[in-house]
């Protein structure tokens, strides 16, 4: 373990460099990475916030789901389950395909990047949510399937095979229905982690697409053949109306917002530099920047315009605090797309969508940061380390521990250099392999110390600081369960995870 440490507001003449130890082997080394003095942050427009927003949204979901159980009860849905097993399968497949179709377009509606919600619940807590929806709403219409085929079985007295071809060939959109269900069945598979591990993210985000045609290729059966949603004017208005506000949103803030947003500001790079070992920080200017609304922690989602492959999303989180000269992400060069975005040359123009994320600094309930980051995830915590750095010569210093394979391995360390010399950056740095036995988000030599005890050695002050987690999902877990156990309240902690 490697520790920079610094008294805020002291010259680099005047510090004594001190080292944080988890046993009597932990080494200690001064800052010897030099960068060049990064531009002053200037404060861009925060996006708008608002506490009420998460309960309002969670009130909307369960607010739909008991529209549409009220449908099924009012069309005798209750009296139905009661009536014969075909009567009681019909019914229940009845429930289970109004439920799922709710699921289908609250997931969708949720990844459709609504300030709102988006703003609400933050991106890494929605995308969770969207995988649980999914898979729930998944098995509902499998459910839904098998008990109206059971049931239609039961009233012909013919075979399941036979009663599932008769009523796709004879029902009104039901043809429709099964393509949409076997859209809906590939995307799920790919979405399982085995078959996610074998893609690479563009390929997978591609292919999920897919889900959007199956959920719009159900609307026909279910609006010509589901009695809950004919019986009654009131209840085609709803299922209309929620069809099209999911539609209205996709089209505004997954395609006119970003359009919007990149012809206003008219993004391009500016220049590609090397950032550590695969690694490269790209540099963005823009137009009327001023008026961007966008704080330091937050992600984009980045276009390339460079030729083949410029239709492949990058989600990147900005590596410094935005300021009116640009912006700056970095990213990793080793995956299918690195060689064509470290050749980039000045000028290329950038497709922007977002700002997204709620790991931003004005979400803090304490005067100081600390940041746990591994691999690229040093990227958004090094964003609010320079947003806040002018603020941590009176709060005190802040504090990033960075979790490395090898000394080689690391992104930004010349701005945590540059951070420790300038503002007292205390940088601790987690060198070599993750512990297998013991704290696993501690390097091998470490991991027989304890979590919390680990937690409260690096962070001797650690009731000042609200603490930051960035990285890939089992890591930074594993942090935040030590960080409560440390005493660390949920309200302090701020968690995103890297993956999809």
């Amino acid at each position: 373990m490697t520790t920079t440490t610094a008294r805020p507001g002291a010259t680099p003449a005047s510090r004594a460099p001190r080292t944080t130890r988890l046993d009597a082997t932990a080494r200690t080394a001064a800052g010897t990475r030099r960068g060049a003095d990064p531009a002053r942050p200037v404060r861009l427009r925060p996006p708008l916030r608002r506490a009420w927003w998460p309960d309002a949204v969670g009130m909307f979901t369960w607010g739909t789901l008991l529209v549409v159980t009220a449908l099924w009860v009012a069309n005798s849905g209750l009296q139905d389950v009661l009536a014969g097993p075909a009567a009681a399968l019909s019914s229940l497949g009845r429930l289970t395909g109004l439920w799922a179709s709710n699921l289908l377009l609250l997931q969708v509606l949720g990844m459709a990047r609504v300030p709102v919600i988006e703003r609400a619940y933050g991106a890494d807590r929605l995308a969770k949510w969207h995988r649980w929806v999914g898979f729930s709403s998944f098995h509902l219409l499998l459910v839904h399937i098998v008990t109206l085929v059971l049931a239609e079985n039961l009233y012909t007295g013919t075979g399941v095979v036979q009663s599932a071809w008769s009523m796709a060939l004879t029902y009104p959109g039901m043809l429709l229905a099964w393509a949409g269900t076997l859209m809906i069945t590939m995307v799920v598979v790919l979405s399982m982690r085995a078959a996610r591990r074998r893609l690479r993210y563009e390929s997978w985000h591609l292919l999920h697409l897919y889900a959007y045609l199956g959920v719009g290729l159900a609307l026909p059966h279910q609006l010509w053949t589901g009695s809950d949603l004919t019986a009654q004017p009131w209840a085609a208005a709803y299922w209309w109306g929620l069809y099209g506000a999911v539609l209205v949103c996709v089209l505004v803030y997954r395609v006119g917002a970003p359009l919007l947003l990149s012809a206003r500001h008219r993004f391009e790079v500016v220049s590609v530099t090397p950032a550590g070992r695969g690694t490269v920080t790209v540099h963005i200017t823009g137009r009327h920047l001023s008026r961007l609304r966008v704080e330091a922690g937050q992600y984009f989602t980045w276009r390339f315009l460079t030729g083949p492959g410029w239709t492949r999303g990058h989600p990147l989180s900005l590596s410094a605090a935005p300021t009116t000269a640009g912006l700056r992400v970095t990213i990793g060069v080793d995956g299918d797309d690195g060689e064509r975005i470290a050749s980039m040359r000045p000028g290329t123009r950038v497709l922007v969508e977002g700002p997204y994320g709620r790991m931003v600094s004005s979400a803090r309930t304490r005067p100081r940061i600390a940041a746990f980051a591994a691999g690229t995830g040093v990227a958004p915590v090094m964003a609010l380390l320079h947003d806040h750095a002018a603020t941590s010569r009176t709060t005190g210093p802040d504090t990033l521990v960075q979790r490395l394979s090898d000394e080689q391995d690391g992104s930004l360390l010349q701005d945590a250099a540059w951070l420790a010399d300038q503002y007292g950056l205390r940088h601790v740095t987690l060198v070599g392999r993750r512990s297998r036995t013991g704290t696993s988000w501690l390097p091998e030599q470490y991991g027989h110390v304890a979590g919390p005890q680990a937690v409260r050695h690096l962070i001797p002050d650690l009731d000042e600081h609200d603490v930051f987690v960035c990285g890939p999902d089992g890591w930074a877990d594993a942090v935040v369960t030590d960080l409560r156990a440390a005493g660390v309240p949920d309200s302090a902690i701020h968690l995103e995870r890297y993956t999809w």
